[in-house]
Order: C-alpha cells, then structure tokens, then sequence
C-alpha cells in the first residue's frame, strides 16, 4: 500500500471516529497534514500529527465504551482477553468485565504529567428492573502519563457469590471526573 493510500486511509478512519466533533474542519486539516508528512516520508512526525489529532477529538466525543463484555479471566494488557462465550456462570461466581472507556479527558498534573481519573459505579437489577444492589465509585481509576493514552482498558470484577440464582442485569456507570461526562453499559447475566 502506498503512503498516499496509508495517508488518505488514515484521514477517513480520523474523520470517521470523530462524527460528533463540531470542530471537524480542524481534524481534517490535523490529518491531512499527517498524510503531507507521510508524503514526505516523514512517518514519525506523521504518526505525531495524529496523536494530536486523536488528544483533540478525545476531548470533544462525549465519553463513551468502546467494547464492553465478560471475559473468562482478568486481562494484563489492551486488547488481549478472552470473552465468554455465554453469559451464563455458577452460583458464587466473580463477574470479570473488560471495558475500553473512550471520550477521557487528560488534564495537566503537578509534576508536568497529565491525568485521567474517572470513576465506575453498578448496579444490579432484577429483568423487571428491581434494584438489588448498588455501589456508587465501585471502581476508581486515576492514570497518570507523559501524554493523553488512548488504548485504556478497565478490567472490572464483581463479586455476585452470594447472590442466588437467576437472571439479571449489571449497570456500570463510567464518570470522568476531569469533565463531568458520563457513560453506561449494561450487561445481562444468568447465575446457575
């Protein structure tokens, strides 16, 4: 594949992951600068250009989930896990939910870094939608780096041993506490 193709393919997956940015003549322009750089066989500075572009976008999309699902064990790294293949689990089972927050914000840190920290909350219901059990900040995540990440995974574990058997459905509520912004997820689940 040539730069050209790489660059012009780059340019409509930036321009195609960011439908709700009002700003979007600036992303285009971000990318194709990238795409000039990558003419120019400057593929470093290329991938730079759209990691601003992607810190940009980052901070305008509303925060949302990109993937959200039980896996079989707690993965190490992004993008590696094993999903479940039903969501059907013993009784005095642990949950495990591998989640991909996207939309964080990234404000500075004292000591010249920047920061991302938000927090998840759940709720278990019954099908008819009876709230058993709730837990606001169940989760609290604070990332610290040199520069905005944008392959963040949340691997989150909720221990339902003592719940009995049944269906029901598990609410996660992500806030980013560097923007206010909110997201949910919701996931049905059989204990037998």
């Amino acid at each position: 594949m040539s730069r050209r193709m790489i660059g012009r393919t780059l340019l409509g997956v930036m321009v195609a992951a960011v439908p709700y940015v009002a700003t979007a003549g600036d992303l285009v322009d971000r990318a194709t600068e990238a795409e000039g750089l990558l003419d120019k066989g400057d593929g470093m500075a290329a991938y730079e250009k759209l990691r601003q572009t992607m810190s940009v976008a980052s901070e305008k999309i509303p925060l949302d989930i990109r993937k959200a699902f039980f896996v079989s064990e707690k993965p190490v790294i992004f993008g590696n896990y094993s999903r479940v293949k039903v969501n059907e689990f013993p009784v005095g089972s642990s949950l495990i939910t591998y989640a991909e927050p996207v939309g964080l914000a990234w404000r500075p840190a004292d000591d010249g870094e920047v920061q991302s920290q938000f927090t998840v909350d759940f709720e278990l219901r019954n099908p008819a939608g009876e709230v058993l059990a709730v837990q606001k900040a169940f989760g609290n995540f604070k990332i610290a780096s040199h520069e905005p990440l944008f392959e963040i995974y949340t691997p989150l574990t909720l221990d339902v041993s003592a719940v009995p058997a049944g269906e029901y459905v598990l609410k996660y509520t992500f806030n980013d506490l560097n923007s206010k912004k909110s997201s949910d997820i919701e996931q049905r689940f059989t204990l037998k």
